[in-house]
C-alpha cells in the first residue's frame, strides 16, 4: 500500500512546485517562477495563507502533489495539484480521498466542491471516480485569460 504523507507546504515546496512545468493544454497550470508569485501576492507566497491553506503531499519524502482547502462561504472547496511526472498514474484518486477526509475533518458537515477545467478530462473522471458530480458550467476569468470551467460537489 502506497503511504502518503501530508504535510505543512514550506516555503521551500512553495518555490519546487512553482518550477513544475505541465505540456501542452495542461501549461495553463504552470505557476510563475518565485519571485513573480511573491511579487503578485498569490495565495502560495504568503506564509500564514499557504500554512492554512495549503498542504504538501510527500511520497518516500518527495514532494509529489498539493492540496489546497478553501471555506470561502457555504462550502469547503478543495484545489489539487500533482507533479508532472506523477499525472496519469493513479496517485490522483487516493490523494483526493486524502484530501476529502481531511476537508472533513477541518469542516464536519459542509459540502465539499471544486473547479476545473472542462478540457481536463483526465482529473474529471478522478474527481467522478472519487464522489464528484458536475453541477454547472461557466466562463471563469483566471490570469492567463478566460476558461471554460465545471463546478462539481462532493456526494
Amino acid at each position: 500500500m502506497v503511504k502518503y504523507i501530508l504535510t505543512i507546504l514550506t516555503e521551500d515546496y512553495a518555490k519546487e512546485i512553482c518550477n513544475w512545468r505541465y505540456n501542452g493544454y495542461y501549461s495553463v497550470y504552470n505557476f510563475s517562477d518565485w519571485d513573480t508569485v511573491v511579487k503578485k501576492g498569490w495565495g502560495l507566497a504568503i506564509k500564514d495563507k499557504r500554512e492554512r491553506e495549503f498542504l504538501a503531499i510527500l511520497l518516500n519524502n518527495e514532494l509529489i502533489a498539493y492540496g489546497r482547502i478553501t471555506k470561502p462561504e457555504d462550502r469547503v472547496f478543495i484545489g489539487i495539484g500533482l507533479k508532472p511526472s506523477y499525472c496519469g498514474k493513479g496517485h490522483g484518486k487516493s490523494i483526493m480521498k486524502l484530501l476529502i477526509k481531511e476537508c472533513k475533518r477541518r469542516f464536519p458537515d459542509i459540502p465539499i466542491a471544486l473547479e476545473v477545467r472542462s478540457f481536463n478530462k483526465r482529473a474529471i473522471n478522478c474527481y467522478k471516480t472519487v464522489g464528484f458530480k458536475i453541477k454547472n458550467k461557466y466562463i471563469k476569468k483566471t490570469f492567463n485569460g478566460e476558461n471554460e470551467f465545471y463546478y462539481m460537489e462532493y456526494l
